[in-house]
Formats: C-alpha cells, sequence, structure tokens
C-alpha cells in the first residue's frame, strides 16, 4: 500500500481534536511540531505548543482513545470528538459501516417510506413497502453496523426513518456526504456529485430523480406497474450503492484538503 493510502486508512489515530481546546488550528499545530500521531503523542515528553498540564491530560485522553479504538467502539469514540469529524472515523471503521437510503412519497418527516436500501460489505438488502419493508428486516440489516454512511441522511433519511420505525436503533457515527462534500468544495445534490466523480448510472435509471421516484411509486399504487416498482428500487439501490465509492473519494480529500494532513 502507498505512504498516502497508509495514512488515511489510519486518520482516526491522526486527530487531536478529541482532545479539550483543541480546534483545526490547534491541531495542524501539533501536527507541524512533529507530532503526528496518538504513539507519538504518548511516547514523547513534551509538546512543543502545549503546556505541561494540558499534556499530561491528553495523555490521559488518548489513552483511553487509543483502548476505545482496539476495542472497537465506535459508538464511544465518537462521544470524544465534534460531530463534524466523526468521517475521520470511516477508513478505520469501513468493514462494518451501512451505507443508507431510502425512497418516500413526500418530503416531510411523516411520509410514507417506500424503499430503503442498505449496503453493506457482506450484501445489499433492498426492502419495499408492502413487500418485505418492516421493523425487523430493516433491523437485521443494519445488525452489526458501526457507522451510517448516507447523503443527507442526518436531515431526511434518519428522521423519517425513526419515526416509521421507532424500534430500529439508528444510533450511530454518521459520515454524512452532503454535508462532508461540501468541506471539500462540492456543492449541490447526489447525482452531481457523482457525475463530477465520473460516475454512471445505467441509461434505464439515469435520468431518475427524487421527484420522479415519488411518481414511479404513485404509478405502482395506482396501476400495479411493475416496471415502475423495478425501475424506483433500481433507482433506490444504486444511490445506495454509489455512496461506498463516494465516501472513498470525498474522505481522500477530507484528509488532505479540509484536515489538512499531508505527511
Amino acid at each position: 500500500m502507498c505512504h498516502d493510502c497508509i495514512l488515511r486508512t489510519i486518520m482516526i489515530e491522526h486527530t487531536f481534536q478529541i482532545l479539550p481546546s483543541v480546534g483545526a488550528k490547534k491541531e495542524m499545530n501539533i501536527w507541524e511540531s512533529g507530532v503526528r500521531d496518538w504513539n507519538e503523542f504518548l511516547s514523547t515528553d513534551t509538546v512543543s505548543c502545549m503546556k505541561h498540564q494540558m499534556k499530561e491530560k491528553g495523555d490521559e485522553i488518548l489513552s483511553q482513545a487509543s483502548e476505545l479504538l482496539d476495542l472497537g467502539e465506535c459508538h464511544l469514540l465518537a462521544d470524544m470528538m465534534p460531530k463534524g469529524e466523526h468521517w475521520r472515523m470511516y477508513r478505520h471503521f469501513k468493514d462494518d459501516v451501512a451505507y443508507l437510503d431510502i425512497e418516500t412519497d413526500g418530503l416531510s418527516r411523516d411520509a410514507l417510506v417506500t424503499v430503503v436500501t442498505v449496503h453493506r460489505k457482506s450484501g445489499t438488502t433492498t426492502l419495499t413497502q408492502g413487500f418485505d419493508l418492516d421493523s425487523g428486516n430493516l433491523a437485521d440489516a443494519l445488525d452489526g453496523a458501526q457507522m451510517l454512511v448516507s447523503f443527507n441522511g442526518s436531515c431526511f433519511d434518519v428522521p423519517v426513518l425513526r419515526n416509521s420505525f421507532p424500534e430500529v436503533d439508528f444510533d450511530m457515527p454518521h459520515y454524512d456526504l452532503r454535508f462532508a462534500s461540501r468541506k471539500v468544495g462540492y456543492r449541490g445534490g447526489l447525482k452531481p456529485l457523482e457525475m463530477e466523480l465520473g460516475l454512471h448510472r445505467d441509461e434505464d435509471i439515469a435520468d431518475i430523480d427524487g421527484a420522479a421516484a415519488v411518481r414511479l411509486w404513485k404509478q405502482w399504487v395506482r396501476n400495479q406497474d411493475r416496471d415502475a416498482l423495478d425501475m424506483l428500487t433500481e433507482y433506490n439501490r444504486a444511490d445506495t450503492v454509489n455512496l461506498e465509492y463516494i465516501a472513498d473519494r470525498i474522505f481522500d480529500r477530507l484528509v488532505t484538503e479540509h484536515a489538512g494532513y499531508r505527511w
């Protein structure tokens, strides 16, 4: 594996924003002082840009964080850092990530959830209203997930799902690509982002968007149009599976452009 790839894989261990009063600027100062990861911090007696008392407190916190990381405690580790920086855990926990996307019959929080896809390392599950979409199957699809990846899911998908399936646990760190991509200069929705990154969909679903997805569902409900339902589920599935590629690409840019880590 190339040097840059190794560093990006373990970005969480280069993160000092879990320490009190350490933001982006202070974190950069620590890196520039020659202390680039938790092990280097713990193995040195002093950090040039940090007072002795703060260094001792940092040793305590980073020892705890290192232990949590070794134990795979993603939730507890996430509690130690700003929500906007949860993306830093993505590569370390990637094997246990759930990529999530939903379709609904409207934009309100109490809208009917029509299709849900959960993409995991072990496979991809698509659940459809009136067939197999229920709390039990959704919980099974998310079982063991340490982290969610979505596009705008923190504002829409997860609140809607919580309203419709209150028994299902969605309480996990969330790498929301809508907000993560903005940190590195992207604007707009998922489709333009896919195009920017060179992703192309099959011709039969290339022109479908959220509004068209609602119309496809209505075609199914009114006319039992199986082609419309199949197209809807294919569209939702493509949305979700593509999140993995996008998450990887955005992560790499977050490391160097947003966090500024280039060593």
